[in-house]
């Protein structure tokens, strides 16, 4: 007798939906069933809906333990289920930042004790220091990542091994990542040419600084320029580049010509760049800040087309919460409010709204969505399919559904900030999520046990 047998539903894999009964046992996938041939202890009826992997976002915020008023563990985890998603992958920006194995042991503790879904932790290796960046590999950091612009002026752990503006410190990351055999996901994005702009187009002298000066100041130039550099030294090192966070098709196309001509290199792009146009910042002022900025036009069809023609095939929500108090600083001047937005309940059901709507094909979604991200980060024997032997990661999706945000019912701590969402309505949505074969989330309300998640590793 087996444990769980999810009977009636169409079953996602490899591009298609396949009408099956899916057999849970022990946490997970034992089998795949012709319709009424299993029986289980529990027969859950999921007639009319689709049975899809779960969602695995590979680019994450918590903010614990640096900005608890932002979000934690306990409720970035929640927002994440309720989204659909199953594992999260946590980036190393908080104070202080994961620049070695000790603090991921600790931050990995933190989360292990309250997340309600799987999770993975980054490392930053710009301290440069064989030790820190060898020991964050043995405590199972998932992958690293660096930023290509500035940070803080005042240095503080929050920073250290994250940012790197030097070309021959960024070099030699990459050799040493290269080493690893991990991945390295680079926010790339150049400072000087950040510097030049500011200067051309006097940011300093401005006595009001609108948010619509933030697209003047990092126009797509400042994203292109940082990725092909970061291209032709992945090509060189032999680092396995990932580009976060791609608002720029043009960047998209070179990613896509490095990857042909050899190098290991991938890129993801997030909900918020194809959803909206440039004019949320002006609708939306500093709650609609992220970086890169939200370019809507030609750069949106752009990355529209590449996802439909899979060069970008990671879709992520670079969730960032933030408290509305920090958000509005930047209403008098853009600069002085954090970037970022607190996405990641929107994330699949965006995107599955574009599959429902004929925008995008089923596979080019749903694969971004899963297998994508759990292949290129070394996590695909468990995660990201289901078929036999995987994690019963799974999201029971309804077609026929719909879904409204309001962001008064988000999970998010920071659900005050997510306004530009707000009244967004949605076709389909998830009915139930399951972590392990353990139903996490169930008719909109969070139903998993705190400290359920695990920490998931690199094969």
């Amino acid at each position: 007798m087996v444990d769980t047998v999810l009977r009636g539903g169409k079953v996602y894999c490899e591009g298609n939906l396949w009408e099956v009964d899916l057999v849970v046992r022990d946490g997970t996938v034992a089998s795949w069933s012709r319709r009424g041939d299993a029986r289980g202890d529990r027969e859950v009826d999921v007639e009319g809906k689709w049975v899809l992997p779960g969602f695995v976002d590979a680019h994450f915020h918590c903010r614990q333990p640096a900005h608890p008023d932002r979000e934690d563990f306990t409720t970035g985890s929640r927002a994440a289920a309720s989204g659909g998603i199953t594992t999260y992958f946590e980036m190393p920006t908080s104070d202080p930042s994961v620049y070695n194995g000790r603090i991921l042991q600790t931050r990995r503790e933190m989360a292990e004790a309250v997340s309600v879904v799987d999770f993975a932790l980054y490392a930053a290796p710009g301290t440069l220091d064989e030790e820190d960046l060898g020991s964050a590999v043995e405590a199972g950091a998932i992958a690293f990542k660096i930023f290509m612009t500035a940070g803080s002026p005042t240095p503080s752990e929050a920073s250290r091994g994250v940012f790197i503006t030097d070309e021959a410190e960024l070099y030699r990351a990459l050799q040493m990542v290269a080493r690893t055999g991990l991945v390295v996901s680079v926010h790339a994005e150049d400072q000087v040419m950040l510097d030049i702009i500011a200067e051309e187009i006097g940011l300093d002298r401005q006595t009001d600084i609108r948010p619509v000066d933030h697209l003047e100041h990092r126009p797509p130039m400042v994203e292109d320029y940082a990725s092909a550099r970061l291209l032709a030294l992945a090509r060189h090192t032999g680092a396995r580049v990932h580009l976060a966070h791609m608002s720029s098709g043009f960047s998209a196309d070179l990613m896509a010509a490095a990857r042909a001509a050899g190098a290991d290199v991938s890129g993801e792009t997030c909900h918020h760049y194809v959803a909206f146009e440039g004019d949320v910042l002006a609708e939306h002022g500093p709650f609609a800040k992220v970086n890169p900025p939200i370019r809507g036009g030609e750069e949106r069809a752009s990355l529209r087309r590449s996802i439909r023609s899979g060069a970008l095939d990671i879709l992520v929500s670079d969730h960032s919460p933030h408290a509305v108090a920090d958000k509005n600083l930047g209403l008098e001047d853009i600069r002085r409010s954090p970037s970022g937005e607190p996405g990641v309940e929107m994330l699949g059901r965006y995107f599955l709204d574009q599959v429902l709507r004929g925008e995008f094909p089923m596979a080019r979604v749903l694969d971004g969505l899963t297998i994508n991200p759990a292949t290129r980060f070394g996590v695909a024997s468990r995660k990201g399919h289901l078929k036999p032997g995987a994690d019963a990661d799974m999201v029971i999706f309804d077609p026929e559904g719909e879904f409204t945000v309001d962001q008064d019912r988000l999970f998010t701590k920071s659900r005050a900030s997510a306004g530009m969402w707000h009244g967004m309505q949605f076709r389909g949505n998830v009915d139930s999520t399951w972590v392990r074969g353990t139903e996490v989330v169930a008719d909109g309300e969070i139903v998993g046990r705190a400290g359920y998640g695990r920490m998931v590793r690199p094969d």
